[in-house]
């Protein structure tokens, strides 16, 4: 579960790192390529479902071992990946924003 939330984590700041190091020149040319845009075009819809299933997977877990744990850790892992959906969500939209139609 360790690695799954790490992985989740690492994800959704990719995106972002993306962007932003193509906005200023940092990626040597990879965002002009086909690839650039696949990569982001993929993040930009996995990063969301993946950190969607890590919240549905925390919450069962926080439940199922709600009588073995104290409340504050049952508690806490759930909002960690509440906060990591939201802010997937928000790089997501913030990419979105800057797409010209």
């Amino acid at each position: 579960m360790n690695i799954f939330r790490g992985v989740a984590i690492c994800l959704t700041q990719v995106p972002l790192i993306l962007f932003v190091g193509a906005k200023f020149d940092l990626l040597f040319g990879f965002n002009r390529m086909d690839s650039g845009f696949g990569v982001l075009l993929l993040l930009f819809i996995v990063v969301p479902l993946l950190n969607l299933s890590w919240l549905i997977a925390e919450i069962i877990r926080s439940i199922k071992f709600s009588s073995h744990q104290s409340r504050a850790i049952n508690v806490l892992m759930p909002l960690v990946a509440i906060l990591f959906f939201v802010e997937s969500i928000a790089i997501d939209l913030y990419i979105a924003s800057h797409a010209r139609m």
